[in-house]
């Protein structure tokens, strides 16, 4: 997996490749860093290709602490595929999605 940040008015994080059990703890530790600096982050999802559970989860957590520190998760350009998974865990009507 790829992040691309791009810092402006709003921070957006690029997501490329596969958010899974193998790249969900480099995620996390990329994302920790990005968390610091910024509470309110947009995450372009457009060369996502997949997302497993763990990367459900990693997302859900990041969510909670951005909320709990009064800041916001929103994301964007959802692949077919990848939304169709947001879509049957719920996740679409718990996330801002752009």
């Amino acid at each position: 997996m790829e992040i691309n940040v791009i810092k402006g008015d709003k921070t957006i994080v690029e997501l490329i490749g596969r958010l899974d059990t193998a790249s969900v703890e480099d995620f996390n530790e990329e994302i920790a860093e990005v968390v610091a600096e910024n509470k309110d982050i947009i995450f372009d999802c457009n060369e996502l290709e997949y997302i497993s559970s763990s990367g459900l989860r990693s997302l859900l957590n990041l969510h909670k602490q951005l909320k709990a520190e009064g800041g916001q998760l929103a994301l964007k350009n959802l692949q077919s595929t990848v939304k169709s998974v947001f879509d049957l865990t719920g996740f679409t009507m718990m996330m801002n999605i752009l």
